[in-house]
């Protein structure tokens, strides 16, 4: 069993709220500006924005637990040193937010934005659990994402158009990554965690847009 301990306790609160809804227990507003370790469910909400700061604290929690994990990797191997000339030929197609997608200012457009950033959550899945796999994590991001895309996606007025990975793909990706040996394991880890960051930045905006 997974377990949730010190600073990644309210990030489970917040996952609760997301699944029950607002009368699982209070969760605090974000200003986006507190240490992720700072327990906000220990404020008072203003009535009818539970559920939105559930979905802001989710999305932060998610990109400092990531941001952190790929500190920790670039301090204990090294991983973040001579990668430049290694990101040219990186092919892992990463989701990423560009211009076109709708989710910066101006020119903000909600729908197409919260199909890429739920579509993109679940492309993140495989690569995500990959991590925890291979750092044998007692927290799970993949969950989390997993939980933010749904949410994100049933908010859309369009659902069904999200772009989701079949699960052969998945399976596919899996085993590909899975044999990965040694220095390149470190650097796809590496871009991973580095490349989920700079999504959830995004996402974590948008979502305070909503």
């Amino acid at each position: 069993m997974l377990a949730l301990s010190g600073c990644c306790s309210w990030a489970a609160a917040a996952l609760l709220l997301l699944l029950f809804g607002a009368h699982a227990f209070p969760i605090g507003d974000s200003s986006g500006e507190e240490e992720f370790g700072e327990d906000p469910s220990s404020r008072t909400p203003a009535a009818g924005r539970v559920q939105l700061n559930a979905r802001t604290e989710l999305a932060l929690w998610l990109q400092g637990t990531a941001a952190r994990w790929n500190q920790e990797l670039c301090k204990e191997q090294n991983a973040c040193k001579g990668t430049l000339e290694i990101m040219a030929q990186n092919n892992l197609n990463l989701p990423k937010i560009i211009k076109e997608d709708g989710c910066y200012q101006p020119g903000f457009q909600k729908e197409n934005c919260l199909r890429k950033l739920s579509g993109g959550l679940y492309a993140f899945r495989t690569f995500l659990e990959y991590i925890e796999e291979t750092t044998q994590r007692s927290v799970s991001i993949s969950t989390g994402a997993q939980h933010l895309a749904e949410t994100l996606k049933l908010m859309m007025n369009n659902p069904e158009s999200v772009s989701i990975p079949s699960p052969d793909t998945q399976k596919t990706l899996a085993a590909q990554l899975r044999e990965q040996r040694a220095w390149n394991m470190i650097v796809i880890k590496h871009f991973i965690l580095q490349d989920f960051t700079l999504f959830m930045e995004t996402t974590s905006r948008v979502i305070r847009l909503l």
